[in-house]
């Protein structure tokens, strides 16, 4: 039996065929498919929907409830499933409606070839490192997890903060600069590129500190081995700050500190077989093309 669950921000007249295919795909396996609850009314009445269909919350936890997430978005709805998934170990699904695709890289065509590949047990599993924020509850109200980063900036546009970073309970450097990312080797692709920082592959056991825009132009972007503990603590003329991981984020005040390290879980990417990390990035990066002409 093949549970499914789909996650989607909202519903989209585009997600039709994707929908359809995978009721269809589920009914084949002798499964059936969970809805989260903001697509219930748009799902339920354009679609003949098996009596076994059933949806949840956003805030539910799917461990143990799924065989498989499906993502139907972009790159930002998939980050939103590290939070459904957690410690459940189950495989998700990127479905790309999006721009870059660059996590959500299963093409809308090949969806369901992927689906009877991953029932085969012909896909590739890319086991992801997540990051957790140990004082969570005090600061965003609940456990929060990031796939991407972790970012800490200003909250207006004045002057440039302080980041004291302590790693291991050892004091590192303090960052005068418009904020700091810690980014996993997934996020190494994303809001760290764009700031300078180095693509690490997925199965480095690494993260990456990099600056946005440092005040000492030889503070550069620092590798780090992924089971250290961070502590980070924000400094400056603000009395607030700005605290987001991947697309979450909150108000934190001076010299709160951020506790963060490793998760104790990984997220599972679904890949087609034939496809893997130097590839995407030949292809959404357009490495290796001239563009001259």
């Amino acid at each position: 039996m093949m549970r499914i669950a789909v996650y989607a921000r909202k519903y989209q007249s585009e997600y039709r065929s994707e929908i359809q295919v995978i009721l269809e795909f589920a009914d084949q396996h002798d499964g059936y498919v969970m809805f989260n609850t903001n697509l219930k009314k748009e799902v339920s009445s354009q679609f003949s929907l098996p009596k076994n269909t059933q949806f949840y919350s956003g805030k539910d936890v799917l461990k143990g409830r799924a065989d498989l997430v499906v993502s139907l978005g972009g790159d930002g709805t998939l980050l939103e499933t590290v939070n459904l998934i957690r410690d459940g170990g189950i495989p998700v699904m990127g479905v790309n409606f999006g721009r870059l695709g660059f996590l959500s890289n299963i093409t809308r065509e090949d969806l369901r070839t992927t689906l009877e590949s991953f029932a085969g047990g012909n896909c590739r599993i890319s086991p992801r490192t997540v990051l957790e924020l140990e004082n969570s509850e005090n600061i965003f109200g609940e456990k929060v997890y990031a796939l991407n980063d972790l970012a800490l900036h200003k909250s207006d546009n004045s002057s440039m903060i302080t980041v004291h970073v302590h790693i291991n309970g050892l004091f590192m450097n303090s960052y005068w600069s418009d904020g700091l990312i810690l980014a996993t080797p997934t996020g190494s692709t994303a809001y760290s590129l764009s700031c300078g920082g180095p693509i690490l592959v997925p199965e480095s056991n690494n993260f990456v500190l990099t600056p946005i825009a440092p005040h000492n132009l030889t503070v550069r972007p620092l590798v780090i081995e992924d089971d250290a503990v961070l502590k980070l603590v924000p400094d400056g003329r603000s009395d607030t700050f700005i605290l987001s991981m991947d697309s979450r984020q909150c108000i934190i005040q001076k010299n709160q500190e951020i506790l963060v390290k490793k998760a104790p879980f990984k997220i599972n990417f679904v890949q087609v077989a034939d496809s893997g990390f130097f590839g995407v990035i030949r292809d959404k990066l357009m490495w290796g093309e001239d563009k001259r002409n």
